[in-house]
């Protein structure tokens, strides 16, 4: 029976082209590993807070301009019941018209 020829698969492709790695002593690599992962997350964390901030800025100019519009339109209400109110006040009589058809 023939034995088969070993054919070359992808991690043995992988192994000769990352031969450097294996010259960094294993206590070595997990903490190099490590610190290149928090840096990664860090910046990505970071720029996470400056759109967060942006939208939190524009979130507040947005609220500004809706209170102003509620503190306006509760404004031109008051006047209207003022208006409403000096028009009839509830001591004068009710005046009756004919209507001759």
């Amino acid at each position: 029976m023939k034995v088969p020829k070993r054919r070359r698969s992808a991690t043995t492709i992988k192994s000769l082209h990352t031969a450097g790695i294996s010259s960094v002593p294993k206590t070595q690599r997990t903490p190099y590993l490590e610190l290149y992962a928090l840096g990664r997350e860090k910046s990505r964390l970071r720029k996470e807070m400056l759109v967060l901030e942006a939208r939190r800025e524009t979130i507040g100019r947005h609220l500004g301009s809706i209170n102003e519009r509620i503190r306006k339109l509760q404004q031109e209400m008051a006047k209207e019941q003022q208006v409403e109110a000096g028009e009839r006040t509830p001591g004068q009589s009710i005046r009756m018209v004919d209507i001759n058809y």
